[in-house]
């Protein structure tokens, strides 16, 4: 491998309802999601969100079948969510960087 192997992201684990997922980061193949998850346009960016964990649940459960991706429940997207946005560097994406205003 070459140097460029140093700036793979790393993965994190997560635990959820006992079950523990591997979340694997984002890599340049996936810039369209990321791109959406910013846009303006409510739509965009909840089919960005919903592509974007099953995606990771894919990735992170290889077995599991688009039904059952399909059926997880809503009530764990949060947590997937925020686990997502923490494996790959951006879970401080939402705080001001001007905290005097």
């Amino acid at each position: 491998m070459s140097r460029l192997s140093k700036l793979m992201g790393k993965p994190l684990e997560v635990e959820i309802e006992g079950e523990s997922l591997l979340i694997k980061p984002l890599t340049m193949k996936d810039m369209d999601i990321i791109v959406d998850l910013g846009s303006t346009d409510t739509t965009k960016q909840a089919k960005s969100i919903a592509k974007l964990i099953r995606m990771t649940l894919k990735n992170s459960v290889p077995e599991a079948t688009e039904e059952e991706i399909e059926n997880v429940a809503i009530t764990h997207f949060q947590v997937l969510s925020e686990a997502i946005m923490k494996a790959n560097g951006l879970d401080n994406a939402n705080t001001s960087k001007d905290s005097t205003t």
